[in-house]
C-alpha cells in the first residue's frame, strides 16, 4: 500500500483507485482500469491493470466455511511504498508497530476468543502477532460509537482516554463508525467529520489505521450501506487533514458471505478475514 491513498468502494465489486499525495495518506490497494485508445500500444501491463485485476481476483476467491481461505493473491499486487523499492509478499510482510490498541463495536466482541474464531491463529491478537507486533489491546463494546453511549457505557472517545490513562502509545486501529453512520442517519447532529475529528485530536502524535466500514442488506435501514459509505467518505476527507491517518478501505473487499443474518456482524468466517485483513493492512500501512 502506497504513502497518501484510500480504498473505496463505489460498487460491490471493487474499484480500486491509487491517488498520489505528498507525505501523508490512507492506504490503497489499487488503481482504476487505464484505458487505452484504439491502437495505442503498450510495452507492458500499467499498475492500473494489475490492480484492476487483483480485485477481480479478489471477488472469484473461494472461502473456506472453517475460515482457512487465503487473501495473499490481492495484497502481492499490492504497489511499493517508494519507487524501486520491491514489494514484500503478503506472508513476509512486517510492521513497525510494536504495540497495537484496537477500539472497535460489537463487530470486534469476541475476534480474539475461541467463542467467535476457533483457531488461535486465527484470532486477532496472533494475527497481529504474525505481522510483528508484540503487545495488543482490544476494547470493544457492543453498540459502541465514538460520540453515543449506550446504558452508560464508554463510548470510542472515553476507550482511547482509558487507553492513553493506562499508558497505551504506538499504533490504534479505530474499528468504529457503523453505529455512527447510523446514528447519523437517525438524526445525530454530529457529522462524520466531526466525530472522526474528536477521536483523531485525541490521538495527534500516535500512528492510526482506521478502516472503512461496510453492511450488507441489513433490516435495519439506518445500517444502510448509503450511510456506511457516507461515513466512509468523510474518512478520506480526513486522511488529507491528519498525516498520522491512515485509511483502509475494508469496505471494498468485505464479502456478502462474510456476514451473519443481520447484515450487521460477521459469521466466523468475516471474523477471521477481517483479523487477517487489517493485520495485513497495518503492516502495509506502518512498515517494518
Amino acid at each position: 500500500m502506497t504513502t497518501k491513498n484510500e480504498f473505496r468502494s463505489a460498487s460491490r465489486r471493487p474499484t480500486w483507485r491509487l491517488r498520489a499525495a505528498a507525505s501523508v495518506g490512507a492506504v490503497t490497494v489499487a488503481a482504476t482500469l487505464a484505458t487505452v485508445a484504439p491502437g495505442q500500444a503498450t510495452a507492458e501491463p500499467t499498475i492500473g491493470e494489475l490492480m484492476d485485476s487483483a480485485g477481480n481476483v479478489l471477488q472469484e476467491l473461494p472461502i473456506d466455511p472453517n475460515g482457512s481461505s487465503d487473501l495473499t493473491s490481492l495484497f502481492d499486487l499490492l504497489t511499493p511504498a517508494k519507487p524501486g523499492t520491491p514489494n514484500t509478499p503478503t506472508t513476509e510482510r512486517r510492521t513497525s508497530c510494536t504495540q497495537v490498541t484496537q477500539i472497535g463495536d460489537s463487530t470486534s466482541v469476541g475476534v480474539d476468543s475461541a467463542s467467535k474464531v476457533a483457531a488461535p491463529a486465527d484470532r486477532l491478537t496472533a494475527q497481529y502477532e504474525r505481522v510483528g507486533v508484540k503487545n495488543v489491546t482490544l476494547d470493544a463494546g457492543g453498540g459502541r460509537s465514538i460520540v453515543e453511549k449506550v446504558d452508560g457505557e464508554p463510548n470510542g472517545l472515553d476507550a482511547v482516554d482509558t487507553a492513553l490513562a493506562r499508558g497505551d502509545r504506538g499504533c490504534w486501529v479505530i474499528a468504529l463508525g457503523i453505529n455512527d453512520a447510523a446514528n447519523i442517519a437517525k438524526g445525530s447532529k454530529v457529522t462524520a467529520d466531526e466525530r472522526i475529528d474528536r477521536m483523531m485530536k485525541k490521538l495527534t502524535d500516535q500512528n492510526v489505521l482506521w478502516p472503512t466500514v461496510m453492511t450488507n442488506d441489513p433490516s435495519n435501514s439506518a445500517y444502510a450501506k448509503k450511510n456506511m459509505t457516507a461515513f466512509n467518505d468523510a474518512l478520506e476527507r480526513a486522511a488529507d487533514r491528519y498525516p498520522n491517518l491512515k485509511v483502509y478501505d475494508f469496505a471494498a473487499e468485505a464479502q456478502p458471505t462474510w456476514y451473519a443474518d443481520d447484515g450487521i456482524h460477521f459469521n466466523a468466517t468475516g471474523a477471521t478475514q477481517r483479523n487477517r485483513l487489517f493485520a495485513t493492512a497495518l503492516a502495509t500501512a506502518f512498515r517494518d
